[in-house]
């Protein structure tokens, strides 16, 4: 599939939606909501309209703000009730900055910094910590391990972030806080959307959207998204070409019973860019567009998910659930990775690596019940559940570390991978887990809501590996107990104070072995927070202030030999302490004004460590950082359709490494947009131009923990256009 037959396409659904218009006199004057809307039954007949600007419709509450999100608890709970910092990118957001990719959308969250990606997967640093996973619907996706090129967001309703330790309802996972990745659910109203988008450096993505009933009834619906995404970049032999597809079915048994069925799936083929390196205490200054690694550099995947959630109403205060899901990945990847830079400064030793038969499945099932009860006049309500995981990730690593060097100031490419099958590295892993939680939702007397709950878990990791022909079985078994209490108080309806101690039971280092093979501990975590919510102007406005102290143990790195970390080896630095503020605020100003932004002061410090670097601060992370975004949509009716909009994202300096001897330099980046939606013969078009990095600064997101060879380097400037039609 080809840029080309993308833009004849779309060419051809714009002259076939002209001709079925013109072609019919049975069209009303009004347009499609945001979501799902009806069309006019066929006996409603009105003359052939003149074209209408359209405005969006009035609502009580802002498209910006959602007052209910079950991360947090995984209970109905709004989030003025819910004693922990939940934080939401709704869907109009998502449109409003034609966001494509999570890194973002997650801009748009105090506290969230994306890592390096070397556009292949995606990492997150979350109050500090680096997180290599998201959830979807609530279920474990193993990004780093599992995933070729960037999370797809075609299907996305809105993206969930809860900070600090969530373990405790969803298992083993990075103290900083949980992504969770809420997809589109079938509606009863049809709805249908195409949109074609068009970008700098040879970007073009089409994507669809299509819901509605599958009988007259309507127990059962259906909804389909798909996108294909073929772009180029600025960087030299960077392209990706990507299709996805993400087709649900819900059955709705009866008023108490439904089940949903629902598929992913996902294939492409991305080249790999391991960004620039560093020389002294900052990135090298290099032609923006120079690629360090070969042409020939590349990374193919597929990914297939699917699975089922059914849902059982025993009455009005008693529900079961139950959810189950399967993933399957395999990846084929031959990539140039940077090793060390001389001391020349000019001169960058290098390594292949290739991944032959590289395949991942994991399996994950839940089952929670939860009921709501009395007792001495207290309100309840209870959750009890449990969830197993089962992940396996198996292949063939082929290294070569005599593969030629490069001047990076002068590059002479043309290397050649030489394999010695004698130094292929074959790795068999599996990771299980099986946990327990209970979970109390109290509502004290003077609205005070506390929320206690714990959970246990049975962790176990083996590998069997074979390296230069000895083979190495390993096993670890870990189990722990871990609570959670939290206390909000509400005196007003606008207004509410909360506090929350969580302990938390990290990753169990998967992966992560010391020299020698030997089976590093899992994390654990310890957060205290306090905090502040309003909800004001009937719901058009939210804040979140929250101040969090939060540590985290056993942290494993890359060794400091950059021979042994290309091997897979790591080390523990032991301990580090995040603390800070964070501000979220989220809603309508003024009629038509919609706002989100957010900062955050992050005061990272390692504690412990056996490198000795105890008092630095941990890489990647800011101690300043925030983001403004706000919109406009015209009132008067002359204008009315007509939106703009404008946003400014700011980071701090950050250090590049543990050992602080190179940073990173603060930037500030500027973003534009501007619409005009109309209603074109009974269709709602929307025609988009976004402007990100407007004054073409030149920054560096992130230098993913991987040391002084491997720093991501953002994009320049980058326009989109967008035009989307809604039935």
């Amino acid at each position: 599939m080809t840029p080309q037959w993308t833009r004849q396409c779309f060419c051809i659904a714009v002259l076939s939606l002209l001709c079925v218009s013109t072609t019919t006199a049975q069209e009303v004057n009004q347009a499609p909501t945001k979501d799902a809307q009806t069309q006019p039954s066929a006996n409603e007949t009105t003359t052939l309209p003149e074209m209408v600007v359209t405005g969006q419709a009035e609502s009580s509450a802002s498209d910006y703000v959602v007052k209910h999100a079950s991360t947090a608890t995984k209970t109905d709970t709004p989030i003025m009730e819910t004693p922990f910092s939940i934080q939401v990118v709704p869907q109009q957001v998502l449109k409003d900055q034609q966001t494509t990719r999570l890194d973002t959308a997650l801009n748009n969250i105090s506290g969230v910094i994306a890592n390096q990606s070397f556009n292949l997967t995606e990492t997150f640093n979350i109050r500090g910590f680096t997180t290599f996973d998201y959830y979807r619907d609530g279920v474990r996706y193993q990004a780093a391990l599992t995933q070729g090129g960037r999370r797809e967001t075609a299907n996305l309703e809105r993206i969930e972030v809860l900070k600090g330790p969530a373990s405790i309802l969803y298992g083993r996972i990075d103290p900083g806080g949980m992504i969770n990745l809420v997809t589109k659910k079938p509606q009863a109203q049809p709805y249908y959307s195409f949109q074609q988008q068009i970008g700098s450096y040879d970007f073009y993505r089409t994507a669809l959207d299509a819901t509605s009933k599958l009988n007259q009834s309507g127990s059962l619906l259906y909804r389909f998204n798909m996108s294909y995404e073929n772009s180029g970049s600025f960087r030299e032999f960077v392209e990706n070409d990507r299709v996805f597809f993400a087709p649900v079915v819900q059955w709705k048994l009866s008023d108490r019973t439904q089940l949903t069925f629902d598929v992913e799936y996902g294939r492409g083929k991305v080249r790999p860019d391991y960004g620039t390196v560093a020389f002294g205490n900052r990135p090298v200054k290099l032609p923006i567009e120079r690629n360090l690694g070969e042409s020939f550099a590349k990374a193919n995947y597929e990914n297939i998910l699917g699975g089922f959630h059914w849902s059982h109403a025993f009455n009005e205060h008693w529900k079961l659930q139950h959810r189950f899901s399967v993933t399957d990945s395999t990846e084929d990847d031959d990539v140039v990775l940077p090793l060390d830079l001389q001391a020349d400064g000019r001169t960058l030793d290098r390594f292949f690596a290739g991944f032959r038969d590289n395949q991942h499945r994991a399996y994950s099932t839940s089952l929670d019940l939860t009921g709501q009860f009395d007792t001495f006049g207290l309100k309840h309500r209870l959750l009890a559940g449990g969830d197993y995981y089962h992940f396996r990730n198996s292949g063939t690593l082929i290294d070569n570390f005599a593969f030629p060097s490069i001047d990076i100031f002068n590059p002479v490419r043309g290397g050649s991978p030489i394999r010695d099958p004698a130094d292929d590295f074959t790795y068999d892993t599996t990771e299980k887990w099986f946990g327990l939680y209970l979970q109390d939702q109290v509502e004290l007397p003077y609205h005070v809501h506390l929320l206690a709950g714990m959970r246990y878990d049975n962790a176990e990791i083996a590998s069997d590996n074979t390296f230069g022909g000895a083979q190495t079985k390993e096993r670890s078994r870990q189990s722990k107990v871990v609570p959670r209490i939290g206390l909000l108080w509400q005196p007003i309806k606008e207004l509410a104070f909360y506090g929350n101690y969580v302990e938390g039971f990290g990753l169990p280092n998967l992966g992560s072995r010391g020299v020698g093979g030997a089976q590093l501990k899992g994390q654990t975590s310890q957060q205290w927070e306090v905090g502040i919510k309003t909800e004001l102007f009937d719901g058009r406005w939210s804040t979140t202030v929250a101040w969090f102290d939060l540590t985290k143990q056993n942290i494993p790195t890359s060794h400091r030999d950059p021979v042994l970390a290309g091997l897979g080896f790591f080390e523990l630095t032991g301990e580090v302490r995040n603390r800070g503020v964070e501000l979220d605020i989220a809603g309508e100003v003024l009629p038509g004004l919609d706002v989100i932004g957010n900062y955050a002061y992050t005061d990272s410090e390692i504690t412990q460590n056996n490198d000795g670097t105890v008092g630095n601060r941990f890489s990647n992370v800011p101690r300043h950082a925030g983001s403004l975004w706000a919109t406009y949509r015209f009132q008067d009716e002359l204008l009315k359709g007509w939106k703009v909009g404008a946003g400014v994202l700011a980071r701090g300096e950050r250090e590049g490494n543990q050992q602080n001897n190179y940073q990173m330099p603060g930037y500030v980046l500027f973003n534009m947009m501007g619409s005009y939606t109309m209603n074109l013969w009974g269709t709602r078009l929307t025609v988009q131009l976004n402007a990100d990095n407007i004054l073409g600064q030149k920054y560096f997101p992130s230098s993913g923990g991987f040391g002084r060879t491997r720093i991501d380097i953002g994009t320049p400037r980058f326009f989109t256009g967008m035009i989307r039609m809604e039935f």
